[in-house]
């Protein structure tokens, strides 16, 4: 058989929102490569616990690959594990990529995204009807660039939900760059720090309460109308509402 790495998305930390398949995975491991500085190793050793641990933070790209490599070829369950969900702000492509050019097979298994994993902490939601129906997920472009047209300042509107990554050390810039925007100064701004591990702090500011802030990184950002919607109703559950399901 063709060796293969499983590549699982972790969610936020929290061991609970991790993907029944996720966690199935995790507790059949021979070996697993985990991204330290996101995802606690204490929480780690009780999801795989046969497994041998391997701390992917002080390493380059070409080493990941190489380790994944070869404990595919040894056989066994063989775990590269990201925080949160792979497609999302993580290196999966890149290592796909490199992976499948040595001829060891490729599986992604989603997670929970922080942002998600947020806005279910604070009972909120990132939609609402006829209040916002778009999400959109970025970041400040700091050391990485953000491609034109791709950074808060230039997604921000109203009726968007703003999903921030990977900017948690610039609050007070984000604040400025979405007021220059045009949003409100009242806009609500939802924050959460260590979402789904040890020391999270969950709380609900707005766009001037944004600048004040402290920097501090993994924390993610939401931003919107959405927010501090009340219960408008939709058309799908009104009696007026016809579908195929119910006439």
């Amino acid at each position: 058989m063709r060796p293969k790495v499983y590549v699982v998305g972790g969610g936020p930390g929290d061991p609970e929102l991790l993907t029944v398949r996720g966690a199935r995975l995790l507790g059949e491991a021979r070996f697993v490569l985990y991204t330290g500085s996101l995802f606690p190793e204490e929480t780690l050793r009780g999801l795989a616990p046969k497994a041998h641990l391997l701390d992917s933070k002080g390493m380059v790209l070409e080493e990941i690959v190489r380790v994944l490599a070869e404990e595919a070829r040894r056989g066994g369950g063989v775990v590269r594990l990201h925080s949160g969900d792979p497609g999302l702000y993580g290196t999966l492509l890149e290592e796909k990529e490199a992976l499948e050019a040595l001829g060891i097979g490729v599986e992604v298994v989603p997670g929970v995204t922080a942002a998600f994993a947020l806005a279910a902490r604070a009972g909120l939601a990132l939609t609402a009807p006829e209040v916002a129906q778009a999400v959109a997920f970025t970041r400040l472009g700091v050391r990485t660039p953000v491609p034109e047209g791709q950074d808060p300042k230039s997604l921000a509107r109203p009726g968007l939900t703003l999903a921030l990554y990977l900017s948690g050390m610039h609050p007070k810039r984000l604040s400025r760059e979405l007021l220059e925007a045009g949003l409100p100064e009242d806009t609500p701004v939802l924050y959460g720090h260590r979402v789904g591990q040890a020391g999270e702090e969950v709380g609900l500011t707005d766009l001037k309460g944004l600048a004040l802030l402290p920097p501090r990184d993994t924390t993610v950002y939401l931003v919107g109308e959405a927010l501090r919607a009340k219960g408008q109703r939709s058309r799908l559950y009104d009696p007026a509402f016809r579908h195929r399901f119910r006439r």
